[in-house]
């Protein structure tokens, strides 16, 4: 059985989604293109796939786009279900792995509706589900630019694009039943409602910190895990320690970043953990690696090599970055227990 291309297989009849099965041929199915408006010819031939034609060769271009939404509306409207895609929390301008919210599942839809416009919005599908709304976008030959992710950043309206621009005009309505159905790796939140507003949390729990230029280096003073530490101050690397640290939210705008370390907080999971808690078992967890690394030879205040070195007290560990780095480790002469210092 060969099945039938999604080359506007749906239109319009006296207002009222059809499907190309459910009309004559030729002129007498009375239907007229989604997009543009004029007339089409059912074209329902035995030897080749049937589709709508526009009369007299009328050129559309937003045809089969809009023959592709009609499709999914119908689709929807009839399954009354979809499955989402996993919304993740993702942190722009930082080396901050995404935090997921929640996985991809499926959800019971209320009710469909087509192109409806909000302000100055007009969304392909919009699907109200549980009391709430979000938009579906289909992207043939346009995705979702920059000026219309703002628009829906401001509204403030969960967004999912679909992507079918690789498809060209070869998908088939058993496949846009499946890719809107099931999973889908088509299928992407371009803004999400709960993602956003954890984001927001992440920043109002995060610190200003100042970068400061020190040579050739960039330094954070006051580092709230201590990551390094000259003359007993803390401070960090901004290019070896805060970049890739799980309390660094926003890496750097205008000489400055955010970082949540004082309040622990690196991921969604921390906010439901009392504050002492947090910090308890963030600084076990980071007097652990510290340790890892001296066992190693890594000296665990910059990262440098731990030479081997004698005093007139006996044997003990410095930083080979002495005297730039300070840190040195030595043997309590009463219980053998090492002890380090930066």
């Amino acid at each position: 059985m060969v099945k039938s291309q999604l080359n506007l297989t749906y239109a319009l009849k006296d207002g009222i989604i059809t499907s190309i099965s459910n009309v004559e041929s030729g002129l007498k199915c009375g239907c007229v293109c989604p997009a543009c408006d004029m007339p089409l010819v059912a074209k329902k031939g035995e030897k080749m796939m049937h589709h709508f034609a526009h009369h007299a060769g009328h050129n559309c271009e937003y045809g089969y786009e809009s023959s592709l939404h009609l499709a999914a509306k119908d689709i929807l409207s009839k399954a009354k279900k979809i499955v989402i895609p996993p919304v993740y929390v993702k942190f722009p301008d930082s080396y901050k792995k995404d935090e997921l919210v929640c996985e991809e599942r499926e959800i019971n839809i209320d009710r469909v509706e087509l192109e409806k416009r909000y302000n100055d919005i007009i969304p392909d599908i919009v699907i109200f589900a549980g009391g709430r709304q979000f938009f579906v976008e289909i992207f043939v030959t346009h995705c979702i630019d920059d000026v219309k992710l703002e628009k829906l950043k401001k509204a403030n309206i969960s967004t999912i694009e679909i992507d079918l621009s690789k498809k060209n005009e070869t998908i088939t309505t058993e496949e846009l039943t499946e890719l809107l159905l099931s999973n889908s790796n088509e299928k992407k939140w371009k803004y999400n409602v709960i993602a956003q507003s954890y984001l927001q949390k992440f920043y109002k729990v995060s610190d200003k910190r100042k970068l400061v230029s020190r040579g050739f280096a960039v330094h954070v003073d006051n580092c709230p895990i201590k990551s390094r530490v000259w003359k007993g101050k803390p401070y960090a690397n901004f290019m070896d320690d805060c970049l890739y640290c799980e309390y660094c939210i926003l890496s750097k705008k205008d000489d400055e970043m955010l970082c949540s370390g004082r309040l622990r907080i690196a991921s969604i999971a921390d906010f439901d953990i009392p504050e002492n808690q947090r910090i308890r078992e963030s600084d076990k967890r980071f007097d652990d690696l510290k340790e890892n690394a001296f066992i190693e030879g890594i000296c665990p205040n910059c990262g440098g090599k731990l030479v081997e070195r004698q005093s007139r007290y006996g044997t003990f560990w410095g930083c080979s970055n002495y005297p730039h780095c300070r840190f040195t480790a030595s043997p309590d002469p009463q219980t053998g227990e090492i002890k380090m210092k930066a």
